[in-house]
């Protein structure tokens, strides 16, 4: 998905008229392993007007050498929340233990039934473990562990986003994917894009941009059963077509975003994005009634000695 651009880009130029020669750049993580990386991460959410809040998590992640395949292991072990050391016994958090590609994005969480234990103990220590509860923690006992890791393992995820991308300088990458959206209840097309906005050989450095937002055309497509989702317990409990006409004439008028922005600071020597910053916007307003979420990810990553 990160390169196809390029191909399709690069087939062109052949059968065009010949131009100055122009390369990529190729970004690859350049680690062997095995190794440690200091992660740090600001996570911020503000709703509507409210507060922002605010939390640092620091993480010592165990990678290993890569196998064959480019496939390794890595383990993301909490040692500190908001500066404050976290000892392995009393962790708000069990490690999470991966198998990552060669650009260190989680392909599988192979811990789940570990993850899903501590949840279930947290639960119970705050009185939480009702029926829903219980029925949420037997609905992820049966996920896969590829579809276990792109539900926990989001942040690890957005930091890889930069990592292994092979771009033009300067140029827009733009791809397709399905996405759901966080209304629940389908899925719409997401339109992406790369760019590789800077890179500087000597001091080994490069920034790239990633984007990603819905595709108006797809969310038309995808409203009627958005608002049968949104509609279908209310609509049950009250029995009452009105509210369900009043409903479906607002969301005539609706306007959604689901929209993300991510810049990468890479840094060429091990391939690692040292920096990452990312701001996702999700917002709703249908009739009178509004919602908006914005979320950041501030990330930091080094090699420990």
């Amino acid at each position: 998905m990160r390169v196809l651009a390029n191909v399709v880009f690069g087939l062109s130029l052949c059968l065009s008229a010949p131009v100055a020669a122009q390369d990529t750049v190729p970004l690859p993580v350049r680690i062997d392993g095995p190794v440690r990386i200091e992660l740090n991460l600001t996570k911020s959410e503000r709703r509507d007007d409210g507060p922002e809040q605010r939390a640092t998590f620091t993480y010592e992640v165990a990678l290993s050498k890569a196998d064959e395949d480019g496939l390794r292991s890595a383990v993301w072990r909490l040692t500190h929340v908001d500066g404050e050391s976290v000892e392995p016994g009393t962790s708000p958090s069990p490690d999470l233990r991966m198998t990552v590609d060669a650009t260190l994005t989680p392909v599988s969480l192979d811990n789940l039934a570990e993850v899903i234990s501590a949840a279930r103990r947290q639960m119970e220590a705050s009185g939480e473990l009702d029926e829903a509860g219980a029925s949420s923690l037997e609905a992820l006992a049966r996920l896969s562990p590829e579809t276990a890791a792109a539900m926990f393992a989001r942040d690890a995820t957005m930091i890889a986003l930069g990592q292994g991308t092979d771009l033009f300088l300067g140029e827009d990458n733009p791809y397709e994917t399905e996405g759901a959206l966080p209304w629940g209840g389908v899925s719409v097309l997401m339109i992406g894009n790369y760019r590789l906005v800077e890179h500087q050989a000597a001091s080994g450095r490069a920034v790239v941009r990633w984007s990603q937002e819905i595709d108006p055309a797809s969310l038309i497509e995808a409203l009627p059963a958005l608002v049968e989702g949104l509609l279908g317990e209310k609509v049950k409990r009250d029995d009452s077509s009105d509210f369900a006409d009043k409903m479906r004439a607002a969301m005539r008028n609706a306007r959604f975003e689901n929209d993300r922005h991510c810049e990468l600071t890479i840094e060429t020597a091990t391939g690692l994005a040292g920096k990452v910053d990312c701001l996702t916007v999700i917002e709703m307003v249908v009739g009178d009634e509004a919602g908006r979420r914005e979320t950041r990810l501030i990330a930091t990553q080094r090699l420990l000695p």
